[in-house]
C-alpha cells in the first residue's frame, strides 16, 4: 500500500523534474492517497462478513490541493511538449516482411507501410520501459540530478515511477468476469474474440481469451515495426548488440553474417517484449490524451516526413489527476493546449484547501477557437479508461420510473427517453442476427397468417399483393452481393429511427428476385428507407423480424450464475451473496444459482441499491458495475428501437 512518504517523495521528484526542463506544478498541489473508508456493519442483512471481505483497502490516489487553498485564473500546471512522451518523432513510413503477418508461406521483404499515432506512441513507451529495464540504475541517477540546479535531459524514469503497479483496465478482467458482467455487449463480445478459446475453467481467472488476442495482435502487427526500429534507428539492442555495432572494419560477407546473427537474435528479444507492449496498452488506453494546437502545427519526425499528431500523448503529473464529469462540483479544471505547444491547466474557480484536483476525460479538446464537447460512452469510458462515470447514471432512473412498465421489455416514455443523453452506448445487430431473423420468419406460419389476412379482409382485390418469398440459395447471386455490401454491425442509439441498413437488410432477405433485379439494375449498392414499409406484405415482414430479432438479443444479456462454479473463488462467492442480497432473492432462480440480465427495471433497482451500498469502491462490485451500466443502456437502445417496430406494425 502506497504510504504517505511515498507520495511525497514521488510528487517531490515529478514535479521537480517538470520544473527543471520549464514546466511549472503550483506550490500548493501535492499528490495524495486518502485512507479507505472503513466499512459500515450491516447486522441486518447476515453478510457483514461479506461486505468486509470486499471492502478492502481499494482507493484512490490524486492531485490535492493540500497546503492552500487556490484562486480562480491561476496555473496548475504547464507541461512543455518536449516531456510529453509519444510517437510524433518516430517513422511513419517503414519496410516489413509481409511473412510477418500472413499464414502465407511466400515471403515479400521490404514491403511499404504506415505505423500508426498509436503504434509510434506504444513503441516509443515500450522502448522508454526497455531502456530502464536494462539500466536499473538510471532511476536513482536520475534522482541525483532532480536534486540539481540545471536541467537534466528529457528523462522518463519518474514518470515511470508515478504510473500504477495496476491499471484498471479490461485488460486485467478475467474471462468469467466479462462473460458475466459484459455478457451480450458489443464491449464484452469483441473483448472475447479469439481465436484461442478457452477451455479449462480454470483458466477463465487466470489470462484471459482477450489477452490471446492481443499476443497475436503484437506478434502481426507490432512486431515487424519494432523490429524496423532496431534495424535502422538501433532501438531495443541489448548491450552487447550496442557495443559491437561497428563494422566499418569488416568486409561484406562478415556484414552479412553478422546482420544475419542479429536479426536471429532481434526476433527472440522482441518476442520477449510483450509484457511491455501489454503494460503500454493498459497505460496508454487508460491515461493517454489526444489535442491538437490551435494552430494545427505540423510535426517533423525522425524520417523527415511532416505529420499532424495529435496523439496519444502520455503527459507526466497531469494523468495523476482524476476524473470528474464538468457538471459535477468536483471538476476544477480542463486540459488544454498553449500556443507554444506546453499542456496547461487553469483553476476555472477557487479551490479550497484539502479539495481534490479533478477534469473530465471525456470531453473533446478545443482544436479551434470553437470549442465543442464530445462525451464518451459509457463503453468507450469503461473501454478507455478502465471505468464507467457512476456519478452519472441517467439510465437507472429511465428504468424506474413507474409509467415506464419496463418490467416485461416495454419501452419507457418519450419525455424519459429525452432526458438521457445522447452518447448512452448504442447496442449492435450484426448482420447475421438480422439474417436469421429473417430466415426463421420465412419459415415460420407467421407468413401464412399474413397472406390469410389479406385474403380475408379484400386486400387482394384492392391491388395489394403477396409473393413467394425466396429461396436461402437465391443469397449466393445478387441477392448476396447486396448483402455483402452492408456493413456487418449496425448501431441502435436511442433516440435514433430504423436505420435504413436494417431496413435495407431485411428487404433484401424478402423481396422477389424480379423486384431485386430491378432496384439493382442500375447500381450495385441500395438502400431502401421506411417509405418501403407501407406495403403491407413487406412491412409486416420486415418489422415482425425486426421485431424478433432484437427479442433474441436481448436473451443474450442474460447471465445465469451457479454459486458452486466459483467456490474455489472466495471473493468471487463473496460477490455473489452480496449480489443475492441487492437483487432481493427475485431473480435467484434456485438456492444454488443468481440469474440477471433478463428483467431490466429489477437490473436498475440492484445497481441503484450497490451504487449506495458500503461495499463500494471493491474491484468485482465496481467491474459488476461498470458491466451492467453498460448493458442496461444498450438494453435500453434495443427496446426503444422495438417499441418503434411494434408501433409500425400496429399502424400498417
Amino acid at each position: 500500500m502506497t504510504t504517505a512518504d511515498d507520495d511525497l517523495l514521488l510528487h517531490s521528484n515529478l514535479s521537480r523534474w517538470i520544473e527543471l526542463n520549464g514546466g511549472n506544478i503550483h506550490k500548493n498541489l501535492a499528490l495524495h492517497t486518502p485512507l479507505p473508508s472503513p466499512p459500515s456493519d450491516v447486522k441486518d442483512s447476515g453478510q457483514e462478513q461479506d461486505n468486509k471481505r470486499l471492502a478492502t483497502d481499494y482507493t484512490h490516489r490524486g492531485i490535492f490541493a493540500l497546503t492552500g487553498p487556490i484562486t480562480k485564473g491561476e496555473e496548475l500546471i504547464r507541461l512543455p511538449a518536449t516531456l510529453a512522451l509519444d510517437g510524433a518523432a518516430l517513422p511513419v513510413s517503414y519496410c516489413g516482411d509481409v511473412s510477418e503477418t500472413t499464414s502465407s508461406s511466400a515471403s515479400v521483404p521490404n514491403r511499404p507501410r504506415n505505423a500508426s499515432n498509436w503504434l509510434r506512441c506504444i513503441s516509443s513507451f515500450m522502448h522508454t520501459l526497455y531502456q530502464l529495464e536494462k539500466d536499473p540504475k538510471r532511476s536513482s541517477s536520475v534522482a541525483d540530478k532532480a536534486t540539481q540546479e540545471q536541467p537534466s535531459s528529457v528523462d522518463y524514469a519518474h514518470y515511470i515511477t508515478s504510473l500504477p503497479k495496476q491499471y484498471d483496465s479490461l485488460l486485467n478482467w478475467t474471462t468469467w468476469e466479462i462473460r458475466s458482467f459484459l455478457a451480450g455487449t458489443a464491449l464484452g463480445v469483441n473483448a472475447l474474440q479469439s481465436d484461442v478459446e478457452t477451455k479449462d475453467a480454470a483458466a477463465e481467472t487466470s489470462e484471459s481469451q482477450h489477452d490471446d488476442a492481443l499476443r497475436l495482435r503484437y506478434r502481426t502487427t507490432v512486431v515487424p515495426y519494432l523490429k524496423y526500429l532496431q534495424q535502422n534507428l538501433g532501438m531495443f539492442l541489448s548491450e552487447e548488440d550496442s557495443s559491437n555495432n561497428n563494422s566499418s572494419s569488416m568486409n561484406s560477407n562478415e556484414r552479412e553474417t553478422k546482420r544475419q546473427k542479429r536479426t536471429e537474435k532481434q526476433d527472440v528479444n522482441l518476442e520477449e517484449l510483450y509484457p511491455l507492449f501489454r503494460e503500454g496498452c493498459m497505460c496508454i488506453s487508460s491515461r493517454a490524451f489526444h489535442m491538437q494546437l490551435h494552430d494545427t502545427k505540423k510535426e517533423t519526425n525522425v524520417d523527415n516526413s511532416v505529420t499532424n499528431y495529435h496523439g496519444p500523448y502520455l503527459l507526466p503529473y497531469i494523468d495523476l489527476l482524476n476524473h470528474s464529469p464538468q457538471t459535477s462540483p468536483k471538476h476544477v479544471t480542463t486540459l488544454r493546449r498553449d500556443t507554444d505547444g506546453s499542456f496547461v491547466m487553469i483553476a476555472e474557480r477557487n479551490i479550497a484547501i484539502g479539495e481534490e484536483i479533478c477534469h473530465s476525460y471525456d470531453v473533446g479538446s478545443p482544436t479551434s477557437q470553437n470549442e465543442s464537447n464530445n462525451s464518451f460512452t459509457s463503453a468507450q469510458t469503461l473501454q478507455t479508461y478502465g471505468f464507467v462515470d457512476l456519478e452519472q447514471t441517467p439510465i437507472i432512473d429511465f428504468f424506474l420510473e413507474g409509467r415506464d412498465k419496463c418490467a416485461d421489455g416495454a419501452s419507457s416514455s418519450t419525455d424519459a427517453v429525452l432526458t438521457l443523453r445522447s452518447s448512452i452506448t448504442p447496442a449492435v445487430l450484426t448482420k447475421s442476427e438480422v439474417c436469421k431473423s429473417c430466415e426463421e420468419l420465412s419459415q415460420s406460419t407467421y407468413i401464412t397468417e399474413v397472406r390469410n389476412l389479406m385474403q380475408q379482409s379484400g386486400m387482394l382485390e384492392e391491388g395489394w399483393e403477396y409473393w413467394d418469398l425466396p429461396s436461402l440459395s437465391s443469397r449466393d447471386g445478387t441477392r448476396g452481393d447486396a448483402l455483402n455490401n452492408l456493413p456487418d454491425e449496425l448501431l441502435i442509439s436511442l433516440n435514433a429511427s430504423l436505420p435504413d441498413e436494417l431496413i435495407t437488410m431485411c428487404c433484401l432477405n424478402f423481396l422477389p428476385d424480379e423486384t431485386l433485379d430491378e432496384l439493382l439494375q442500375d447500381e450495385d449498392n441500395v438502400l431502401l428507407n421506411a417509405e418501403v414499409l407501407e406495403d403491407f406484405f413487406l412491412g409486416k415482414l420486415v418489422l415482425q423480424a425486426i421485431i424478433n430479432a432484437v427479442k433474441a438479443k436481448l436473451k443474450s444479456y442474460k447471465v445465469q450464475v451457479n454459486y458452486s462454479d466459483r467456490k474455489e473463488d472466495a471473493d468471487a462467492t463473496a460477490l455473489l451473496r452480496v449480489l443475492n442480497e441487492v437483487f432481493e432473492n427475485e431473480n435467484c432462480l434456485d438456492s444454488s444459482s443468481l440469474c440477471w440480465g433478463e428483467n431490466v427495471a429489477s437490473d436498475a433497482r440492484a445497481l441503484s441499491k450497490l451504487k449506495s451500498s458500503n461495499v463500494r469502491n471493491n474491484p468485482g462490485v465496481d467491474k459488476f458495475l461498470y458491466g451492467f451500466v453498460v448493458s442496461l443502456e444498450e438494453r435500453a437502445c434495443l427496446i426503444e428501437i422495438r417499441k418503434k417496430a411494434c408501433d409500425m406494425i400496429d399502424q400498417i
